[in-house]
C-alpha cells in the first residue's frame, strides 16, 4: 500500500542533509538546499509497487530515501529488468525535461522510502539554481554509456537465443504419431512424467525418437509456453589433451555451454557467453548422450539440480534459473559408470525406455504417413502417397537406425520422385551407404584425360553409334543371307562368335558392364518405346529375376553347342532376332526397362562376371551424405539422362546392376563420383547381400566351362547332353560336398557357406572362359624362343596363355576366399576352413588345364 507523508512529519535537518549528500544537490548552498527541502513529499511503498507506469505524463522527479527500484520492460509473460536504480539516485527527470511520457515502468525491489518534487516545483527550482543542468547533463551521459552495455549484453542475449531457437525449428512438425500398443504404454509414461518437473531419462538406441518423446514431455507439461532448447555432448577425449603452457587454462566446451563463462584472463576464449540453463529459464533443457559429460562439468551440474543454481565459468556470483532437465541415452549401465552416483541418482528416477522400430513395425504406416506430410508441409509441395510394392519395401526392412533412417529414406525418396506421383518401390534405398575408396583402389578420375573422356557426351554417342550402326549392318547381313567370308568362314559368323563373344568376355575382366551401356539392343528398344503401355512389372518376375536370366544364358551356351549355331547363319539370326524382338516387345508393355533389369540372359551373365572386373564405379560417401542435395546421379540433369538401371550410386556396393554408362559421372557436380582400379573381384569378399540363386548359377558356369572345353577341342566323343549335364552335376557335386564339411565343422547351415564361397569361382570362370575363346581369335599359335643364343624353346603360346591365364584366375579366386575366412570365421579354424575351401578352385583349375593340354 502507498502511504504519503508531508516534511512536517520528519526533521527539516534530515531532509536537506540527505539533499547534500544526492549528487544532483551536492553543491547548492545550505540555503538553497533549505528552500527545496520545503517542496519535498514523502511516499512509502511496498515490494514490486508500480512508482512511473509507462506512457504516463512525468509530473514528478523522484529521490530514493531508502531502498531500490527497477526499470522494467512489461510483456506478455514477465518482466523484464532494464536497469536497477539504487538508493541516493533520481529518476523522472527525463519526462520533466522533455515533456513526453514516461518512457518505461519503474518498480520498487523492495519496501522503499521515496520524496518526489512536483514538476512546478522542480521547475522553480531549476530556474533558482541553473548549474542543476550540469549535474542532469553528466548523469545522462553516464546513463546514456551503461545503457550501450547493456543493449551489448541484450544483443548477446539475443544473439544466443536464436541460435538455439533456430535448432527447435527443425522439430515444429515432429509430431509423435507412433500408435502401436508397446509404444502407447511409453507414452502414458511420459505423460505421468509430465505432470512434474523432476528430471527424466529417456533410453534407447540411436534414431528411436528420444529427443521428439523428450520434447513431448516439455509441450504436455506446465513449461510448455516456455523455450526447450537441447544440446548434445560430445565424447570426451581423454587421449591427445594440448598441454598447458604460460599458465593458459583449456576451458571445457560443454561446462561454458551449459553455464556460460564470464571474460578470464589467460584463456584463449574472449569475452562473456550466455549458457543454455540462463536461456532456457522457465523452461526445458534436453541434453543428449548424457554419458559423455566430464568430471569437472558434472560436479556443477549436480549443484544446480539441488539447488537450482549455477555460476559461469570463470564467475562468482551466484545465477538462479527453474530449469527442467530431461537427459537422454543409449545405454543406462553405461551412463551408471560414467557420471557420479549422486548425479546419477538425480537423474534416473525417472526412466522412459523407447524399443527399437523393429519391434514395433505396425507404426511403420503411420510413421510414414507424418513423414511424407511433415516434409510436404517443409517444401510447400503437395503430399505424396506410397506404393504397395513401395510400402511393403519398407515394412520388411528391420532399420538399424530405426525411426531416423525411416525418416531419411522416405525424405530421399520423395527428393527423387516426380511431383505429383506416389513414391514407387525403384527410390526406396534401404541399408549402408557405400564407403570411399581405400588404399587397394586407386580413382582413374584424378587423370584428367581419362575424366575428360567419361564427362564428353560426344565420344561416349560416337562409341554407342559406332555399335549400333555394326549391330544393323549384321542384322542386315543376316536378312540378305549374305555369303562373304573371309578365310573361309562367313564374316557374319565371324563377327557374331569368333569376335563378339571373346570381346564380351574381355570387356567383363577389363570394363565390366560397359558392353551393357553401349548395347544397340537397348538403344533400339529405348528409341521404338518412348510410348509404350507403362505396366508395372509383375512381382514373380522382380522375385525370380536371377533365375530367369541365369537359365536363359545357360539355355544359349547349351544350344549354340548342341545345334552347332556358331557354324550357322540361319540358326545364330534365329537366336539373335529373337532376343531383339523379346526385348522389344517386353520393353514395350513394361515399364523402366524391364528387359534390361530383369529378363536379359547376357545382362545378367553380365552382372555376374563383372563382379571379377578390374574396374568398378563408386561415390564418396562423404560427399554424398554432407555435400548433395540433388541427387542427379539418380534424377539426371541437363548433362546426362538419368540412371538406366534406377540405381543411387550412394547405394551402389558391386557390380551386378550398373552398366557403365557413365551418366552419373556426368551427371555429378560435386566430384563424389568414382572410376576406381582395383584388384579383380575385391567386392566379392565383402557382399553386403550375396544371393543364393548366383552363388548356385556362379557353381554351374564353372561345370558348363567343363563341358564348353571338351565341346570345342573335341577330346570326347560323346553326346553332348550327357557331357553337359555330367559336368553341371561335378562341379555341384563337388562344391556341396566341400561346403558340407565346412558348415560341419562350423555348425552352421551348408546355404549360408554357398553364398559365401561361391561367388569366389566366378574370377576363375571368367578367365577360363578368356582362354577358352582365345583358341578362337587366335588359334593354335607355336613358335620358338632362341635362349642366349644356344638353346632353341619351343612353344605353344595359345596353350601357355591359357595356363597362364587360369593360374591367374586360380589366385585370384585364392585370394578372395582367404579374405573372406579372415572376415568371418574364427581365427583357431582359418587355417582349416582355407585348406578345404580352396580345394574347389584348385580340381577345377587342374581339370581345366588338362582339358587345355589334352
Amino acid at each position: 500500500m502507498e502511504k504519503k507523508r508531508t516534511i512536517f512529519e520528519k526533521e527539516t535537518g534530515d531532509i536537506v542533509k540527505f539533499l547534500g549528500e544526492a549528487s544532483i544537490f551536492k553543491e547548492l548552498s545550505k540555503e538553497s538546499l533549505e528552500k527545496i527541502s520545503e517542496k519535498i513529499q514523502m511516499l512509502t511503498l511496498t515490494k514490486d509497487n508500480i512508482v512511473i507506469k509507462k506512457d504516463s505524463p512525468g509530473n514528478r522527479l523522484y529521490l530514493i530515501r531508502s531502498g531500490s527500484t527497477r526499470v522494467v520492460s512489461e510483456s506478455e509473460f514477465e518482466d523484464f529488468t532494464i536497469a536497477t536504480i539504487p538508493s541516493g539516485q533520481c529518476f523522472g527527470e527525463m519526462s520533466l525535461l522533455t515533456g513526453e511520457p514516461c518512457c518505461a515502468t519503474v518498480k520498487t525491489n523492495e519496501d522503499s522510502l521515496l520524496y518526489f518534487i512536483t514538476k512546478s516545483d522542480f521547475d522553480e527550482i531549476i530556474l533558482e539554481n541553473p548549474q542543476i543542468n550540469k549535474h542532469f547533463n553528466k548523469l545522462f551521459a553516464e546513463r546514456i554509456g551503461k545503457q550501450n552495455i547493456k543493449s551489448i549484453d541484450l544483443k548477446k542475449y539475443e544473439i544466443a537465443l536464436s541460435k538455439y531457437l533456430q535448432k527447435a525449428k527443425e522439430y515444429q512438425y515432429s509430431e509423435v504419431v507412433w500408435k502401436s500398443k508397446r509404444m502407447q504404454r511409453v507414452f502414458n509414461e511420459a505423460k505421468k512424467y509430465s505432470a512434474n518437473d523432476l528430471p527424466v531419462t529417456v533410453i534407447g538406441k540411436p534414431g528411436t525418437g528420444k529427443e521428439i518423446l523428450s520434447r513431448k514431455i516439455h509441450m504436455e507439461s506446465t513449461k510448455a509456453k516456455y523455450p526447450v532448447f537441447e544440446i548434445v555432448l560430445p565424447k570426451e577425449r581423454r587421449k591427445g589433451k594440448s598441454a598447458i603452457h604460460n599458465e593458459r587454462r583449456q576451458l571445457d566446451h560443454i561446462a561454458c555451454e551449459l553455464f556460460g563463462k564470464e571474460k578470464i584472463k589467460y584463456t584463449t576464449d574472449d569475452g562473456m557467453r550466455i549458457g543454455c540453463l540462463e536461456l532456457v529459464n522457465n523452461g526445458t533443457l534436453i541434453i543428449k548422450n548424457i554419458e559423455n559429460m566430464s568430471l569437472n562439468t558434472q560436479e556443477g551440474f549436480l549443484q544446480f539440480i539441488e539447488t537450482g543454481t549455477f555460476m559461469r565459468t570463470g564467475g562468482r556470483e551466484p545465477i538462479r534459473s527453474n530449469v527442467r532437465i530431461i537427459v537422454t541415452t543409449t545405454d543406462i549401465s553405461f551412463m551408471q559408470k560414467q557420471l557420479c552416483q549422486r548425479l546419477f541418482q538425480m537423474l534416473s528416477n525417472q526412466q522412459l525406455e523407447i524399443p527399437s522400430l523393429s519391434e514395433h513395425k505396425k507404426d511403420i504406416p503411420s510413421l510414414m504417413d507424418h513423414f511424407a506430410d511433415k516434409i510436404s508441409k517443409i517444401r510447400h509441395t503437395q503430399k505424396q502417397k506410397f506404393s504397395m510394392d513401395a510400402t511393403n519395401k519398407l515394412l520388411k526392412y528391420d532399420y538399424p537406425g530405426n525411426v531416423k533412417e525411416l525418416e531419411n529414406i522416405i525424405e530421399r525418396a520423395i527428393t527423387l520422385s516426380k511431383a505429383g506421383t506416389d513414391i514407387e518401390e525403384e527410390v526406396i534405398f534401404l541399408g549402408d551407404p557405400t564407403g570411399i575408396e581405400d588404399a587397394k583402389r586407386i580413382n582413374l578420375l584424378n587423370i584428367s584425360l581419362i575424366e575428360r573422356l567419361c564427362k564428353s557426351r560426344r565420344i561416349i554417342l560416337a562409341v554407342k553409334a559406332a555399335t549400333l550402326i555394326i549391330f544393323i549392318s549384321i542384322l542386315c547381313l543376316f536378312v540378305m543371307q549374305s555369303d562373304i567370308s573371309i578365310g573361309g568362314r562367313n564374316i557374319t559368323l565371324i563377327l557374331c562368335w569368333q569376335l563378339g563373344i571373346p570381346l564380351l568376355f574381355v570387356l567383363f575382366l577389363f570394363a565390366a558392364r560397359f558392353g551393357c551401356g553401349i548395347c544397340p539392343i537397348f538403344s533400339i528398344t529405348n528409341f521404338l518405346n518412348k510410348r509404350n503401355l507403362k505396366i508395372p512389372v509383375p512381382d514373380f518376375i522382380k522375385k525370380y529375376d536371377v533365375w530367369i536370366m541365369g537359365t536363359g544364358f545357360i539355355s544359349i551356351l547349351f544350344v549354340e553347342e548342341y545345334t552347332h549355331m556358331a557354324a550357322s547363319i540361319s540358326k545364330t539370326a534365329y537366336l539373335i532376332f529373337s532376343i531383339l524382338f523379346a526385348a522389344i516387345i517386353v520393353d514395350f508393355i513394361f515399364e523402366k526397362s524391364a528387359w534390361c533389369r530383369h529378363l536379359c540372359p547376357l545382362g545378367g551373365m553380365a552382372g555376374l562376371f563383372s563382379m571379377s572386373s578390374l574396374i568398378e564405379i563408386r561415390a564418396n560417401r562423404n560427399v554424398c551424405t554432407t555435400i548433395c542435395t540433388t541427387h542427379d546421379c539418380f534424377k539426371g540433369s541437363e548433362r546426362a539422362n538419368p540412371c538406366p538401371m534406377f540405381l543411387h550410386l550412394q547405394f551402389l556396393s558391386d557390380n551386378r546392376v550398373c552398366k557403365v554408362c557413365l551418366n552419373c559421372i556426368k551427371n555429378c557436380t560435386h566430384h563424389a563420383t568414382r572410376l576406381n582400379l582395383r584388384i579383380p573381384g575385391t567386392e566379392i569378399s565383402s557382399l553386403s547381400q550375396p544371393s543364393l540363386p548366383g552363388a548356385i548359377f556362379s557353381i554351374i558356369l564353372s561345370g558348363l566351362l567343363v563341358a564348353e572345353i571338351i565341346s570345342k577341342t573335341d577330346i570326347i566323343h560323346a553326346n553332348y547332353i550327357f557331357i553337359f549335364s555330367a559336368s553341371i552335376f561335378f562341379a555341384l557335386t563337388l562344391s556341396f560336398t566341400i561346403n558340407y564339411f565346412t558348415a560341419l565343422i562350423l555348425k552352421e547351415t551348408v546355404t549360408e557357406h554357398l553364398k559365401r564361397f561361391g561367388y569366389t569361382l566366378i574370377p576363375l570362370i571368367l578367365f577360363g572362359f578368356i582362354s577358352l575363346y582365345s583358341i578362337d581369335v587366335f588359334g593354335n599359335v607355336k613358335g620358338s624362343l632362341m635362349i642366349f643364343n644356344a638353346y632353341k624353346l619351343n612353344l605353344n603360346f595359345t596353350m601357355t596363355f591359357q595356363l597362364l591365364t587360369v593360374l591367374t584366375g586360380l589366385l585370384i579366386t585364392e585370394y578372395l576366399i582367404n579374405k573372406i575366412i579372415l572376415n568371418v570365421i574364427n581365427k583357431r579354424r582359418q587355417f582349416q576352413i582355407f585348406a578345404i575351401q580352396g580345394i574347389v578352385p584348385l580340381i577345377l583349375s587342374i581339370v581345366y588345364i588338362t582339358l587345355f593340354f589334352a
